[in-house]
């Protein structure tokens, strides 16, 4: 009896910390879709891979972990879009003109699948 009493923190612990882990890989599941469509049919150097990387770590330290199932306010919203928006600006500088076009026709194609239905 004593042992089970003892084993249930263990299995509780173990249990939230698998769970804290799938819900960490659907986040970074959700950057991993988002970077794929941004860099939809640009080849990179491995240079740029380096710089994207780089640049990736920064700003996903600046937007901060987002808590599963809790919606932001307003305040942590807005920021998260202005980091959205000076990570984007940054990606775009790595690339090559032609790149640009590419990766400006994939971010506009990402805004307008967001959009809801009628306001296109």
């Amino acid at each position: 009896m004593k042992l089970r009493t003892a084993l249930i923190p263990l299995v509780l612990t173990l249990i939230s910390l698998s769970s804290a882990q799938a819900q960490g890989a659907g986040q970074s599941g959700n950057e991993d879709r988002r970077m794929q469509a941004m860099f939809k049919d640009i080849t990179l150097a491995a240079t740029q891979k380096t710089q994207i990387d780089s640049i990736m770590t920064k700003f996903r330290a600046e937007m901060g972990p987002m808590t599963p199932g809790a919606q932001p306010d307003s305040a942590a919203m807005a920021h998260r879009r202005d980091v959205m928006q000076q990570r984007t600006a940054a990606l775009r500088l790595v690339l090559t003109k032609d790149q640009q076009v590419t990766f400006d026709k994939n971010i506009e194609e990402m805004r307008a699948a967001r959009r809801p239905p009628g306001s296109r």
